[in-house]
């Protein structure tokens, strides 16, 4: 790796798998990639109907029930690396993964909530605050809402020994098969979850587009932490797109997959 501080780029023309988008950010935290890296960030639009499930969501007795409903509209279901509970996009939806080496893991959270914030009201006039709003999916401290009532982005977190991971989805249009699906689930994991706590920024300024989204939030990180845009290596890519030519039952694990080929210790 060139720069101890990497913007990970995508081509514009590059399809990816959920399962290559979500499973991205674990290889790399297994790697000496992050060994070595002061920050590692990943900002893209999605491009997969996706629910992505949490550790904690596996425990709930409506795993099964859930998975179907998502299986059912044609979403891809994934346990992805960071905490939290489920959440359910598609391509209206921009996705930042941000791995660190930073010490002190919270108040880098806190501080990504509050440049998030300022990002978002760049590109929107809404009344947008960092906080969670009554039964709302995947609940957290540092959502961000519009005007206490309706999220538009949310955040995971997950901490190892040597490195931090900063994991948010931020909503910009949601269609009514997204909502459908987060409801579906959310009822079948026996989470409550208000109908109106689903938003888009989209709905509240309807010119915003994932792109600009994305343009805005690399612009940031790449002037708030000096960033440089690259790619991964090659044999990380190559193994990470090595999953979609494997078969798998019902829910993928990116962390159980990742886990599972120690060679990644020694990927830099």
């Amino acid at each position: 790796m060139q720069s101890h501080r990497l913007l990970i780029s995508d081509a514009a023309s590059q399809r990816r798998s959920a399962l290559v988008e979500l499973l991205t950010p674990a290889v790399v935290l297994r790697s000496e990639l992050a060994a070595g890296a002061t920050d590692l960030v990943h900002v893209y639009q999605a491009q997969n109907p996706t629910v992505a499930f949490s550790a904690r969501d596996l425990r709930s007795p409506g795993i099964a029930e859930a998975a179907q409903i998502a299986r059912d509209a044609a979403f891809t279901c994934v346990v992805r690396s960071p905490g939290g509970r489920m959440v359910a996009y598609d391509s209206g939806a921009v996705v930042i993964d941000h791995i660190t080496r930073t010490p002190g893991g919270p108040s880098v959270f806190a501080s990504n909530a509050d440049h998030h914030l300022q990002v978002l009201r760049s590109l929107s006039g809404a009344d947008l605050r960092i906080g969670e709003v009554d039964n709302e999916y995947c609940p957290g401290e540092f959502s961000i809402n519009v005007a206490g009532s309706a999220k538009v982005l949310g955040s995971a977190q997950r901490i190892t020994a040597g490195a931090a991971m900063f994991s948010t989805v931020i909503q910009v249009a949601v269609p009514d098969r997204v909502r459908q699906v987060l409801i579906g689930v959310s009822d079948a994991l026996g989470y409550p979850l208000r109908a109106s706590s689903i938003a888009g920024l989209a709905d509240f300024a309807p010119a915003v587009a994932p792109s600009a989204v994305v343009d805005a939030f690399r612009a940031d990180y790449r002037t708030r932490l000096g960033l440089e845009d690259g790619q991964l290596p090659d044999d990380l890519r190559t193994l990470i797109a090595s999953v979609d030519g494997e078969q798998y039952d019902g829910i993928f694990h990116v962390d159980d997959w990742a886990r599972a080929r120690p060679a990644l210790r020694q990927m830099r």
